[in-house]
């Protein structure tokens, strides 16, 4: 149903508009002047204007220009309405941007066939706008993945290629060889949660993260992820632990799970100076288990504490701007899917604590 002001300050024509058009079900709204037409079409912008060129104050000329403008980059068409004429009239009908004429006294077929024609004109054109709109937004998304992808691999590729520079030069002595390797391994490791973490985010963008579900001992699960990086935590002089309720079993994916759960702990690791501690803890509320993983690094800023799950959206705490990157976004397309959430906290202990919280009734 389309929205059709009639601009008519003759009351016997607006009710021979209205009558010819009634039957077809349109939303009819009636103006009797030129400014009364722009307050209604500020209010909500009609789908169609019939206007009278001789209206008192603002004359129909202007009214029609005033109306396009407010319909800004979306099509209005606006059906003239006269008793005029002469050429230099519709000439200047045209001009302002009106989109077709009618000779009063209004035929009423002749009336419906022409909004029957604008109507379907002003589709067409709805929907090659939402088209254009959507190949924008296209091509910014390739942009800004090349961006991203420029950005989140170029840092482990340059740890891994100064590494194996390093240790060139010191294959005869195996103790300087330990911390080059385990900064190598672990952006080897990075990189491949990096390109996993694209396909899924994309997956999930078309609603297609699918969840393969499995129950799990938490504990067991984060074991693990803390021995891993046991080595490079002991050579950037990091303490890591586990802490926390321990024999916690859920229902969750744990591929994507524990690549969320990879995500937040480089993320620690970075930003944890030199003696300070990362710390990952299990506790479960009435319907739901938290996973917290804090660390001793600079605190994110309150205002930025949402910010930092969107897209392309992660904080610098040091300098207070944003950088492009998908690992805390794709934790949260995580969280999401397992019908959990997760945020940012501060503690005592721990200036950055992040929580991921996840229903425990195995949904």
């Amino acid at each position: 149903m389309a929205r059709i002001l009639i601009v008519e300050d003759e009351p016997s024509d607006r009710a021979r508009l209205r009558e010819c058009l009634e039957g077809l079900d349109h939303d009819l709204v009636e103006a009797e002047s030129g400014e009364q037409a722009l307050t209604l079409a500020r209010e909500r912008l009609p789908d169609l204007v019939l206007l009278d060129l001789n209206l008192p104050g603002l004359n129909g000329f202007e009214t029609a220009r005033q109306l396009k403008a407010e319909a800004g980059d979306q099509f209005l068409p606006i059906l003239l309405q006269t008793s005029l004429r002469d050429t230099m009239s519709k000439v200047l009908g045209l001009r302002i941007g009106a989109d077709d004429f009618l000779t009063k006294p209004v035929e009423k077929m002749e009336l419906v066939a022409r909004v029957t024609n604008l109507l379907a004109l002003r589709a067409k054109e709805t929907s090659l706008l939402l088209k254009n709109i959507e190949l924008a937004e296209l091509h910014r998304f390739k942009n800004e993945m090349t961006a991203m992808i420029v950005h989140d691999l170029k840092n482990p590729m340059s740890v891994i290629v100064a590494n194996l520079d390093y240790m060139a030069g010191r294959m005869g002595d195996a103790a300087a060889l330990e911390e080059p390797l385990a900064d190598s391994q672990n952006a080897s490791h990075r990189i491949l949660r990096l390109i996993a973490n694209l396909t899924d985010v994309a997956r999930s963008e078309v609603q297609r993260l699918d969840l393969s579900r499995t129950t799990v001992d938490l504990s067991d699960l984060l074991e693990g992820l803390v021995r891993q990086r046991k080595l490079i935590a002991q050579t950037r002089g990091i303490s890591i632990a586990l802490a926390g309720e321990v024999g916690v079993k859920v229902s969750v994916d744990v591929d994507l799970l524990t690549r969320a759960i990879d995500n937040v702990l480089d993320n620690a690791m970075r930003h944890t100076p030199r003696n300070g501690r990362v710390e990952l803890s299990i506790s479960t509320e009435p319907q739901s288990v938290q996973l917290k993983v804090g660390n001793t690094g600079p605190a994110v800023p309150v205002e930025l504490r949402e910010r930092i799950f969107e897209k392309y959206g992660q904080s610098s705490s040091t300098s207070g701007r944003m950088n492009l990157g998908l690992g805390l976004y794709f934790c949260r397309l995580v969280a999401e899917a397992h019908l959990g959430r997760i945020r940012v906290e501060q503690t005592v202990d721990f200036p950055t604590v992040f929580v991921l919280e996840l229903p425990t009734d195995g949904r």
